[in-house]
């Protein structure tokens, strides 16, 4: 699946920025702001503030699975120790604190108290979080709430287009009856006016070309209509 969020430092990286320590967890740059959501059922364990110092503020959720789920840098939280959460469910905002060179996000995992590779749960991540994962216009979360707004766009796009049709089809029908009513009524008017004009009446003749002229202006654009 396309990557929303790029992968700026990988596991067990040596950077200076960590003083030459070994990085545990995967760091996915991302704009500051965006939601980020839980990617499994599991109880928070703590929340943590560690001011301008390693991942700043962040959650760590214990999974239904036994693991320990690191969130970091994050400029808010909305979430506490104790509460239970499911896929999909808001942890908080990203953002740029603790010992940090720009707006990310920490991730990491720790399985039997030791920190492992959380790789293979970035698309999960990249899944879940950002500008997808918040509740849909049907109030549903997580990726089945993206399809489910998908799906509602579909369908309005469809009624919209069904809208679109019926206007056409009755301005063509509009174009059609304008046409035959210009018809008749051109008719009947240049045929008075020639009447008149050969009895003598002055200027009949000119106004029998002008209706001619609107005749066929109106013929016209019946014709752009469709007829």
């Amino acid at each position: 699946m396309p990557m929303k969020f790029r992968i700026s430092s990988e596991y067990g990286v040596l950077e200076e920025i960590r003083g030459g320590r070994e990085h545990h967890g995967v760091d996915l740059a991302m704009p500051r702001g965006t939601e980020l959501h839980s990617i499994m059922s599991g109880t928070v364990e703590r929340v943590v503030d560690h001011g301008a110092d390693n991942i700043g503020r962040g959650v760590i959720l214990r999974t239904d699975t036994g693991d320990l789920h690191v969130y970091g840098h994050m400029d808010s939280v909305a979430v506490h120790a104790g509460q239970r959460v499911d896929p999909g469910d808001l942890l908080g905002i990203s953002g740029n604190t603790g010992h940090s060179s720009g707006p990310h996000l920490h991730f990491g995992l720790i399985q039997d108290g030791s920190f492992a590779d959380p790789t293979a749960l970035v698309p999960d991540l990249q899944r879940y979080s950002g500008d997808i994962a918040g509740p849909s216009i049907l109030g549903i979360k997580g990726p089945a709430g993206w399809v489910a707004d998908k799906v509602v766009d579909h369908a309005a796009e469809h009624v919209v287009h069904g809208a679109r049709e019926h206007i056409v089809h009755w301005l063509v029908e509009a174009g059609a009856v304008l046409v035959d009513l210009s018809y008749g009524i051109g008719l009947l008017s240049c045929t008075v006016l020639i009447i008149l004009g050969a009895l003598g009446m002055r200027d009949a003749y000119r106004w029998s070309g002008l209706v001619f002229g609107i005749y066929s202006l109106i013929r016209l654009l019946g014709v752009g209509f469709g007829r």
